[in-house]
């Protein structure tokens, strides 16, 4: 185990450096990367909503360590939690919060801690893809199922071997749907102003390289600007403002998250024009500010994203590995489940459906 603490400190310095060397992107960013193409395992959804609707086991106090990169520094990490929490209830299980607040050298940290209190399974949320892949193999070590959630890792796309489930959405082919729909909107010559969250975060390697993949896909389009928000309303709004000033053509923005969106539609105000008139705003999140907007004519659409869901068959597939030994391999992906596909049809939610689908935070 030594051994093994002293591999996974030397990946946490190599990411360490990497970060440091993290530059701003620049807006045309070269060719294409490299696809990861995220797969949706439909066998992984339906086996998991089978498993609920046959009635979930009481695994009478089973603990259940909760190791994630966030759980109370925003709306969709809080409303995680609370979707963690519900499931342990349901499946009459205690589960213990270990959250990182985004910094890998904690969940390292924490991830012994847990691993010391011996749980009887593990969800891990990631901070970064190698961390995490380290980390994982920490816990595996103990014997007990671990369930991935949020954010891939360990080189994958999706599902990483060995885990007994992957749930998520915000994978790199959920943010090429999200930058294509808003692409695939333009007519004729287009410019576009991309705003993404921390550079340097697997988060944000995810929307640049969806972004590029979709500009090989849209070659009428032209992206102006292309620089991180930080998730911040203040910083996307300078952002947005200063973009619209340089380049007072482009029409529309490319967001990653609903309360940087705030900025954005400011920023547009800012620069003397009107949101959804002049510049079409995209955003993703689903929040409840988010479908207002969007209803409001404010904004074109907002991609949902599911936090409650993602925890909560998170710890579903737990408890089914802790009950039955069976693991629930590949992708559960949330843009298969009942709540969008029974609900608006479609991620993007727009003043067509938005009447069909009701916000969780």
């Amino acid at each position: 185990m030594q051994q093994k603490l002293s591999a996974v400190l030397l990946s946490f310095g190599a990411v360490a450096v990497l970060l440091a060397g993290c530059a701003a992107p620049s807006p045309q960013g070269g060719n294409a990367p490299e696809p990861q193409d995220a797969v949706a395992d439909s066998t992984a959804m339906s086996t998991t909503l089978d498993y609920i609707e046959a009635g979930l086991p009481d695994l009478e106090g089973a603990s259940l360590a909760f190791i994630v990169e966030c759980a109370t520094q925003n709306a969709f990490c809080q409303t995680r939690w609370e979707g963690a929490q519900d499931a342990a209830e349901a499946v009459g299980a205690k589960i213990t919060l270990f959250d990182a607040g985004f910094d890998p050298n904690a969940q390292l940290a924490q991830t012994q801690d847990a691993i010391l209190q011996d749980f009887d399974g593990y969800i891990l949320s990631p901070v970064a893809d190698a961390t995490g892949c380290a980390n994982f193999e920490l816990l595996q070590e103990t014997g007990k199922p671990v369930v991935n959630i949020n954010s891939p890792m360990c080189g994958n796309a999706d599902y990483t071997e060995g885990t007994a489930g992957f749930v998520a959405m915000q994978t790199e082919s959920f943010f090429l749907e999200h930058v294509e729909n808003a692409f695939s909107l333009c007519e004729g010559e287009c410019e576009a102003i991309a705003v993404g969250g921390f550079i340097g975060s697997d988060l944000f390697t995810r929307w640049e390289n969806a972004i590029q993949r979709a500009l090989e896909s849209y070659p009428n389009v032209t992206l102006v600007s292309d620089q991180p928000g930080n998730f911040d309303p203040a910083a996307a709004l300078t952002v947005v403002q200063d973009a619209l000033l340089a380049n007072p053509d482009a029409e529309i923005v490319v967001s990653s998250w609903d309360d940087m969106t705030r900025g954005v539609e400011e920023g547009i105000r800012a620069a003397g024009k009107v949101p959804g008139e002049d510049v079409r705003i995209y955003s993703v999140g689903g929040t409840d500010y988010g479908v207002g907007q969007v209803e409001a004519g404010a904004w074109d659409s907002t991609t949902i994203l599911l936090p409650y869901e993602e925890s909560y068959y998170g710890i579903v597939q737990l408890a089914r590995a802790i009950d039955t030994g069976e693991m629930t391999p590949g992708f559960t992906y949330l843009a298969e489940s009942p709540l969008v596909l029974d609900g608006p049809g479609s991620l993007f939610i727009t003043v067509d459906n938005a009447d069909g689908f009701t916000p969780e935070y």
